[in-house]
């Protein structure tokens, strides 16, 4: 990384790496108030890749000094590509810049998965700042709308794939959720231990175990799709059974097929009690 003042028309921000849902004009305004009054703002993120400049943090500092007609600006250089400049950015001002609305953490969790759908939720929340629940939800709600395709496997936090849903954030501390899903400040745990989470090696069989018993209470709540039972070694008959009564217990009470549904769950526990 260097730092050098950079021409603003060497800049790139109409790459796709603004992970903001809008940039703000009152802010902008302020801001190049501010600098023309002699203030000193932090430098911009940029990733050159050997052709572009492009901006991965600081839209607001860059459009302040364009509306100051300033020819450059101070800024941070690193070495990569818009894919690194997007990761940067949908991270960025997670803990510093102007505060991130809830419609900016959704913002750059969309993005995430529509770059990369094949991440785990763990793995995109940990690169938005986000929770993974925030994410979950986003991922469902884009897979109904056909943005992106439901993923049978994942890559998670370890590099290792699994089947979509199961890999899930590491035991540490009480973390909270806020309504827009994102973790609350002072959340995680301190206390050391160097415990490791589920996703990671730990004792023989005992992170897979608790990945898949995970995985079997997300799939009886209908959080991950139910065929995912069949993948599970450790799923049991009750599993199935919890799975089955959820899935007939999210029908609309009105729904024509529910009748059916309960007759043929009644056929068959006929059944079973006569060859009992």
């Amino acid at each position: 990384m260097q730092s050098k003042d950079l021409q603003l028309d060497k800049i790139d921000i109409y790459g796709g790496t603004q992970a903001r849902v809008a940039t703000n004009d009152d802010a902008i305004s302020s801001y190049a108030d501010a600098m023309l009054e002699g203030a000193q703002f932090p430098p911009i993120v940029t990733y050159y890749d050997g052709t572009k400049y492009w901006l991965a943090d600081g839209f607001h500092r860059f459009l302040a000094a364009q509306r100051n007609e300033y020819e450059e600006i101070a800024a941070e250089v690193h070495e990569g590509s818009r894919t690194d400049a997007l990761r940067h950015a949908l991270g960025a001002n997670a803990t510093n810049g102007i505060y991130r609305s809830n419609a900016d953490k959704r913002n750059a969790a969309e993005i995430a998965l529509e770059e990369w759908p094949e991440m785990s939720n763990a793995l995109i929340a940990s690169m938005c700042k986000v929770s993974p629940d925030l994410v979950r939800r986003c991922r469902m709600e884009m897979e109904k709308e056909n943005r992106i395709e439901s993923q049978s496997q994942v890559t998670g936090k370890d590099g290792k794939q699994y089947p979509t849903g199961i890999e899930r954030e590491p035991r540490g501390g009480s973390q909270k959720v806020e309504n827009d899903g994102s973790p609350s400040e002072g959340s995680g745990g301190g206390g050391g231990g160097g415990a490791k989470g589920k996703g990671e090696e730990r004792g023989t069989g005992g992170a897979s175990m608790e990945i898949e018993a995970d995985a079997r209470k997300m799939i009886r709540e209908g959080e991950i799709k139910h065929s995912e039972l069949d993948k599970l070694k450790s799923a049991t008959a009750i599993d199935y059974a919890e799975t089955a009564l959820n899935l007939l217990n999210r029908m609309k009470p009105d729904d024509p097929r529910r009748p059916d549904a309960v007759r043929r769950i009644e056929r068959w526990l006929a059944t079973e009690k006569g060859i009992a």
